[in-house]
């Protein structure tokens, strides 16, 4: 038996009332032999020391990171403090905390805190949560893609932490009370834990029809699509009327991999005469549609993936739901930053225990065409693991 709890708080000026917020609404909660939280928070609550002072108060560990929002089934919003509780006789959980990762040096980091996780766990695990930085010069696909190897491919989901300022830089991850700018915190879990995922993008009315293919990229860099030079591929589509690099900043592509996985969401940044770089790895032969997100788009796809991934849950009598939506979603919808979560709580009501974090890019696997997972990086994406 696997159980889910959630608590929230938004008191972020006041760490002891937050504390006594969150103790009140898991005072009631049965807790199994083996128990572990994942914490997200706005920065603010690590600067109080709310979240150490929160550790002191319970009975069990937690990983997290900051993050742009959150929200329980109570309640949520950017300035929240939400925990989501895993509690089981059967499953057993452990946690490491990395070193320092670097552009040039995250691959021993990551195995060496899986490996320590590992080992704490006492056996190979069959799920991974993983929150890792987000930063200027490292891919998320480089992080779960060196977790993916190290595992031998078991799920990972999880996230890129993030914050509420413009350039995310005053974010981090956390274990317990420890808090780093640049480590990354991973729970595994060892028992029959087999959660099913799902992810929306964008509304299909927002994505063109005219489909390309990806003829020249050097891993996150699309530098020709259709034999053209990306900027003059813009050109010759309309989506610029001239190379004017600014005016391109930001268009998300629809990636077809051709393997029989669900395209994903994959957004362009630093545009050059070079190309694109995007926030996922694009390899040559990629088929792109290029999309617009809107407020419209945002709605009807949180709709969709949280109405199919309830559908599940009612099925499957499962014990919660945890979604990971990007945190540029809220963006796009701004000013009203709230109103993804809102529309999320007033969909899940009290059906089933249910926590959601922003993201700064999303670990969640995907189903090839024998129905196994395959492991994917994701950008402006709604993702949701249902357990």
């Amino acid at each position: 038996m696997l159980k889910m709890y959630t608590a929230t708080t938004s008191q972020i000026d006041s760490p002891e009332d937050a504390v006594a917020e969150i103790t009140a609404q898991l005072k009631d909660k049965q807790l199994l032999k083996n128990t572990f939280g994942i914490a997200a928070c706005h920065t603010d609550y690590i600067e109080t020391q709310t979240v150490a002072e929160l550790r002191k108060a319970l009975s069990f560990d937690f990983i997290g990171c900051t993050s742009f929002g959150s929200a329980s089934n109570i309640g949520g919003g950017t300035e929240q403090l939400s925990l989501t509780v895993l509690t089981s006789d059967e499953l057993t959980f452990a946690s490491a905390f990395s070193r320092e990762i670097t552009a040039d040096g995250y691959a021993a980091p990551l195995d060496k805190v899986y490996e320590e996780a590992k080992e704490a766990l006492g056996g190979e695990p069959s799920f991974i949560f993983a929150f890792a930085p987000i930063t200027t010069n490292l891919s998320g696909t480089q992080i779960l893609k060196e977790f993916d190897r190290i595992s031998g491919g078991k799920p990972v989901f999880g996230t890129l932490a993030n914050d509420t300022s413009t350039d995310y830089q005053q974010g981090g991850c956390f274990r317990n009370s420890e808090f780093h700018r640049y480590k990354a915190a991973v729970l595994l879990v060892k028992g029959d834990f087999k959660p099913r995922f799902y992810t929306a993008a964008i509304a299909a009315k927002n994505i063109q029809q005219q489909n390309a293919v990806v003829t020249e990229s050097t891993g996150y860099l699309i530098s020709k699509i259709n034999d053209i030079p990306l900027m003059d591929y813009f050109v010759s589509i309309g989506i610029i009327q001239q190379k004017h690099l600014a005016a391109v900043t930001m268009i998300p592509l629809m990636v077809n991999l051709g393997d029989g996985t669900k395209p994903f969401a994959n957004s362009m940044y630093g545009i050059s005469e070079q190309g694109a770089f995007c926030g996922c790895e694009t390899p040559v032969g990629a088929m792109v549609s290029f999309a617009e997100v809107d407020y419209n788009s945002i709605m009807e796809t949180c709709d969709a993936a949280l109405k199919e991934a309830l559908a599940d849950a009612a099925q499957n009598a499962a014990a919660g739901i945890i979604a990971i939506p990007c945190l540029s979603r809220p963006i796009v919808i701004s000013p009203a930053v709230n109103d993804e979560i809102k529309k999320s709580l007033s969909i899940v009501g009290d059906k089933v225990p249910f926590s959601l974090l922003y993201s700064g890019g999303e670990f969640c696997p995907v189903y090839n065409k024998q129905g196994g997972l395959v492991n994917r990086f994701h950008n402006l994406t709604y993702t949701l693991m249902v357990f």
